[in-house]
């Protein structure tokens, strides 16, 4: 997220990906899907073993180019009343001028009803590797974690039925599938590491002729505050999906159609997550980490986030032409005295920001080793919080790479955004310092707004702290739309990526050499 080439935009040529495009970036789904007659019956299988089909292949279409493909298989077990969910997934797109490959691999066993057993997900990002498995029973999820040459337990108290987040479109039917259904439920999510609630409701019945989309319930689907909206048949088939506001659409196809994607993307020049997150500016802004001022109007953003204050912002939500506005009024000061969020800190906040996560080790023996040697003889949480960002930034490489944990960032020493951020909570936690993440948008001059993580740090009040650029108290440009304890609590932001617009209407810095 620090660094940014731009790209030209291509065009689709293909009727059906001028469709895919339409429906991803002008939102025009109703043109294309007709409401029909749903089944008399409520649809409700007795578990697994009643669908009439075994896999499914599927094509991935992200910001109007195709990127990847997926497939889902069950089978029967042995064992009795148990079946082998096995999935996975492939992209390969640019970021940054930077060739991301992806590749997700799930293997969840489960009853017939679809209750979660045990598991095992593999998860490769540019040949690095993160390992999940483990089994639920009897009241607790344990699983071990691997990635990096490092293992680390996961045990979870489980308080209800939990299901696999792979099958989140077979529990409709499990549970009975008819227009109007509704369901609230409990998954383990793999990447997040996390028990999470999903509800579901069942919204009409709809077909697409002109997209070769058989008659299917429509679905709506929200989870880790995403939303996704699935088309899936009688049969129990998913045969398409958006998410991302319409930018991520997953549609049924064959094996040979849907492994295309390989040569397909090898030959796409386009940087698709930058052309997709980018928020541009109707002008420029000189530089802009030393900027002290910024009044802004974003769209997009009221209605779908809450609007933060922060150390330096303000917020306030307005209307322009029947549209909801947030007005954000930042200031930036990195002096020796670097503005304060007041507000009440209470015991159990100080236990949130100091407790260990599974991203974020605070606890880990090389972490506390780390950061005591990092702050010795420090006078002040201030001084603390100061010699912790610039380490990080001095220390980590800015390379467009991803991470999985801040033990492993202070062991490859490099990473995007994220990986500063989640090293320097875990220093910071291990000094005894509250910290929680933040995540929202920085301007990049040349480029425009992109999505950024940094972090708040409790030291007599919340003080913004950016260890990619080494600022304690940050430049006016950091918007901040998302703030917890946890890498989780980022993930609310993915609801407004690709529809945030913005207006500059006040802007000052003082450049300097």
């Amino acid at each position: 997220m620090a660094r940014a080439d731009s790209a030209p935009v291509k065009k689709c040529a293909s009727a059906l990906f001028a469709l895919l495009v339409c429906l991803s970036i002008l939102s025009c789904t109703s043109f294309y899907f007709q409401t029909l007659q749903p089944p008399s019956e409520k649809i409700k299988l007795s578990g697994l073993g009643d669908l009439s089909w075994r896999e499914q292949w599927a094509g991935i279409v992200f910001n109007g180019e195709k990127v990847g493909f997926t497939f889902l298989k069950m089978m029967p077990l042995d064992e009795r009343d148990l079946f082998l969910i096995s999935s996975e997934a492939h992209m390969r797109l640019r970021f940054l001028g930077v060739e991301k490959r992806l590749a997700l691999r799930s293997a969840d066993r489960v009853r017939n009803d679809l209750q979660l057993v045990s598991f095992r997900y593999d998860m490769e990002v540019d040949g690095k590797t993160l390992l999940l498995e483990g089994e639920n029973r009897e009241g607790r999820l344990e699983a071990v974690r691997q990635t990096n040459g490092e293992r680390k337990t996961i045990v979870k108290e489980v308080g209800q039925p939990l299901y696999p987040a792979s099958a989140v479109n077979f529990y409709p039917f499990i549970a009975g599938i008819a227009v109007g259904s509704k369901y609230r439920y409990d998954v383990f999510d793999p990447q997040a590491q996390a028990i999470t609630e999903v509800l579901q409701s069942v919204d009409a019945f709809e077909n697409s002729p002109k997209l070769l989309i058989e008659p299917s319930f429509k679905v709506e689907t929200s989870m880790l505050g995403q939303a996704v909206t699935s088309w899936i048949s009688p049969a129990g088939e998913t045969i398409f999906e958006l998410a991302m506001g319409g930018a991520l659409i997953t549609y049924k196809e064959d094996e040979n159609r849907a492994r295309q994607f390989l040569y397909e993307a090898s030959m796409n020049k386009k940087d698709l997550i930058l052309d997709f997150s980018l928020v541009r500016t109707d002008r420029t802004l000189s530089c802009p980490r030393q900027a002290s001022y910024l009044k802004i109007a974003l769209e997009g953003v009221a209605g779908q986030l809450p609007l933060l204050e922060g150390p330096g912002q303000a917020v306030t939500e307005t209307n322009e032409s029947g549209r909801p506005v947030a007005l954000y009024v930042l200031g930036g000061n990195e002096g020796p005295d670097p503005p304060r969020l007041a507000g009440a800190f209470n015991i159990a906040d100080r236990y949130i920001y100091l407790a260990a996560t599974d991203h974020i080790e605070s606890d880990h023996p090389e972490i506390v080793r780390e950061a005591r040697a990092i702050v010795i003889g420090a006078p002040s949480d201030l001084d603390k919080i100061r010699r912790l960002a610039k380490w990080v930034s001095l220390e980590v490489r800015d390379e467009v790479v991803d991470s999985f944990s801040a033990l492993e960032v202070l062991h490859t020493k490099k990473g995007e955004c994220q990986a500063h951020t989640l090293l320097y909570a875990a220093l910071a936690r291990a000094s005894g310092i509250p910290t929680r993440l933040a995540g929202g948008l920085v301007y990049l001059e040349g480029t425009g707004f992109l999505y950024h993580a940094w972090a708040e740090s409790y030291a007599d009040g919340w003080i913004a702290v950016d260890p990619t650029f080494d600022q304690v108290g940050i430049d006016a440009t950091h918007i901040k739309l998302a703030e917890g304890p946890s890498w989780i609590s980022m993930m609310g932001i993915g609801k407004v990526v690709g529809q945030v617009r913005a207006g500059v209407l006040d802007y000052r810095a003082l450049c300097r050499d």
